[in-house]
Formats: C-alpha cells, sequence, structure tokens
C-alpha cells in the first residue's frame, strides 16, 4: 500500500513540474493564424516581377500580418525558434496550415472557374449580338472561308504543274546527256575499229 502511495504522488509531481508552452510565446492555435497569412503573404510577393520590387513591398506586407494579430517581428522570431526547438508541435501547426491552404486552393478554383464560364459566356452573348445586328456577318465568313479553300486548291494545282513541267526537263536533260555520251562512245570505238554496240531504249 505504500508502495502504491509513493508512485501516485511520484507521478504527480511529475505532471506538475510539466511546462506548458511559455507566456511569452506566441501560441499554438494563433501561431496557426500567423504562419497561415505569413504564407498567403509569401505567395502573393512571389508574383511581384523583379527581385527589388518584391524587396520594396514585402516589409509593409509582413508588417500588416504582424499589426492584424497584434505581434511584432520581435515575438514571431522568438516564437518560432522556440516551436523549431519543437517540431512535435511545429509539425501540429503545419498540418492545420497546409489543410487550410489545400481548402484555400479548392475554393480559389472553383471561383476562376466560375469567372472563365462567365466570361465565355459573355463573349458568346457578344458574338450572338454582333450577328444579329449584322445578319450579313455569318454570310461574310463562310465566303471568305471558301475564298481561302479556294485560294488554297488553286496553290495546290500550280504547284503541281509545276513540278510536272520541272520534271519533264529534268527527264529531256537526262536524255540529251544520254545521247551525248552514247555519241562519244560511238566516235570512240570507231577511232579503235570497233562496231558500237545497239543503243538501248530509255523509257521516260
Amino acid at each position: 500500500m505504500r508502495n502504491f502511495l509513493c508512485i501516485c504522488l511520484l507521478l504527480i509531481g511529475i505532471g506538475g513540474c510539466k511546462q506548458g508552452i511559455p507566456s511569452d510565446i506566441i501560441q499554438p492555435d494563433k501561431m496557426t493564424d500567423v504562419l497561415y497569412n505569413i504564407h498567403l503573404t509569401d505567395g502573393y510577393i512571389g508574383t511581384i516581377p523583379g527581385q527589388d520590387s518584391a524587396r520594396r513591398v514585402s516589409a509593409s506586407f509582413y508588417k500588416g500580418v504582424y499589426q492584424k494579430f497584434n505581434i511584432d517581428s520581435l515575438s514571431y522570431t522568438r516564437s518560432m525558434n522556440y516551436y523549431y526547438d519543437h517540431p512535435d508541435v511545429l509539425s501540429t501547426i503545419y498540418t492545420k496550415i497546409t489543410d487550410r491552404l489545400k481548402k484555400s486552393k479548392t475554393i480559389e478554383d472553383k471561383a476562376q472557374e466560375k469567372r472563365l464560364k462567365k466570361l465565355a459566356a459573355i463573349r458568346k452573348a457578344k458574338r450572338d449580338s454582333m450577328e444579329k445586328a449584322d445578319p450579313m456577318l455569318v454570310k461574310r465568313e463562310a465566303a471568305a472561308k471558301r475564298d481561302s479553300v479556294a485560294k488554297a486548291e488553286a496553290q495546290l494545282k500550280k504547284d503541281r504543274a509545276a513540278n510536272a513541267i520541272k520534271n519533264r526537263k529534268d527527264s529531256l536533260i537526262r536524255v540529251a546527256q544520254m545521247k551525248k555520251a552514247q555519241k562519244a562512245e560511238e566516235k570512240r570505238l570507231k577511232e579503235n575499229g570497233k562496231k558500237p554496240e545497239p543503243a538501248k531504249k530509255e523509257l521516260l
């Protein structure tokens, strides 16, 4: 019985000695909100073109976050150093931040999709309005397409005709070269006293 009481007192003593997060440290729930806003600010500053421009405005943005949560850069830095020394607590904080960022991204993606659909509807309505205001617009567009196709077909026929003429000329040049070479060979054979072989017909 005495041993049991000693063990209970020892456990109570250990529990009483366990310290919570110091009062001069930003508490986890508030730190979650602070870091969430800090990361949103980081993301926005990252979209600003030019490092100099981003550097000039970043201080004012971070100062705005500090003022929003009634803290300063010193207490923020001190709290971050504390949480770096307590990675289990910091991990829990960042798990919550990650979940919030994912939800924010999902909401923003849906909002962006709605904006794009609305913009497409406005463009379609504008196009339909123009067609109604100018009933000849559709006919002119169709005529322009037909003209484009006709021009392409005409150019294709022209290219084919040019290629046919070129191939014919190349063929005639080859025949002339072969005849010239044949005559030269016949002349050489005559000079050597040999009878030339009958010329082979060349199919064009």
